[in-house]
């Protein structure tokens, strides 16, 4: 199965209930950024909408590494108790499974080098305003 990696940092503006996120999406040595505005939302729920449109743009089974901001509570994708995200966790699960695909989760938080990715991604979302 060949492998890909999805990079995703999310920013958000309380006040005015918007989001921004940028979604990195590598592949032999290539990568393609695509950033989203999401309004009235929350961070995890956005982390997981970024995670759900990468999946929808693959068009073969992929083993898919996820490197997010933190970790949101990657354990309730693997179990049926019911959370505040379910609705998005479920259609993940069921995108995942039609699609053929395997996935890792990885908090940049405790990775070698995840702060530098997230300050990467950090950046070029604030560039891009």
């Amino acid at each position: 199965m060949r492998e890909i990696i999805v990079y995703i940092r999310t920013s958000y503006d309380f006040k005015a209930d918007v989001g921004r996120a940028i979604r990195v999406i590598e592949f032999h040595g290539r990568r393609t950024t695509v950033i989203d505005t999401i309004p009235k939302s929350n961070p995890k729920r956005i982390i997981l909408l970024e995670m759900i449109r990468a999946v929808q743009s693959f068009k073969e089974p992929f083993a898919i590494t996820f490197f997010v901001e933190c970790n949101f509570g990657f354990k309730y994708l693997t179990n049926d108790k019911k959370w505040e995200n379910r609705d998005l966790g479920d259609t993940f699960n069921e995108l995942v499974e039609a699609g053929g695909h395997t996935v890792e989760f990885k908090d940049c938080s405790f990775v070698e080098n995840g702060k530098s990715i997230q300050k990467w991604l950090g950046n070029t979302l604030k560039n891009a305003q």
